[in-house]
């Protein structure tokens, strides 16, 4: 089944809808986005303009997270917060996404603001020069407060397990 954000409740899709590339089912919740697939989780508001990324953005998700924060620039106003604080993994169509964001938000004089930037994250964004675009603001990630424990990905390379003692 898939499920589709209507009115903030999760409902059944309605026939002759069809779910989104890669299965993620979106719909529009009033003042905000909301996606869910397998791998990404956003939710967005409009005012104030904010949007949480939890999951993995690549091939599959890019599309997705395009839209929601296309749709979360489009229908606010001010400087635009996106919590990256749960974000396991992001392609270089995702730094894309946000690097336009951003371009797009100097025309009118507001910033991209990254919440809770990890350092791969930053480091990544500062090689390709990304971290210089003047609307683009990263702040970075407290590592000594604890984050919640998650479910390790079933696609994790195996030389990284540790071995059983």
């Amino acid at each position: 089944m898939t499920e589709q954000i209507v009115g903030g409740r999760p409902e059944r899709a309605v026939a002759g809808t069809r779910p989104s590339p890669g299965g993620a089912a979106r719909g529009s919740v009033s003042g905000g986005v909301r996606v869910r697939s397998a791998l990404l989780r956003l939710d967005g508001t409009f005012e104030p303009p904010h949007l949480v990324v939890d999951g993995e953005v690549d091939v599959s998700t890019c599309r997705a997270f395009a839209e929601a924060l296309t749709s979360v620039l489009d229908h606010s106003s001010g400087d635009v917060w996106v919590d990256v604080e749960r974000l396991d993994f992001i392609d270089v169509g995702g730094l894309r996404a946000l690097a336009a964001a951003a371009c797009r938000l100097e025309a009118h004089e507001r910033r991209l603001v990254l919440r809770s930037v990890a350092p791969h994250l930053a480091k990544l964004m500062d090689l390709v020069g990304w971290s210089q675009i003047s609307s683009l603001l990263m702040l970075a990630r407290d590592e000594r407060r604890p984050t919640s424990p998650r479910v390790p990905s079933p696609f994790r390379s195996a030389s990284r397990a540790r071995p059983v003692a």
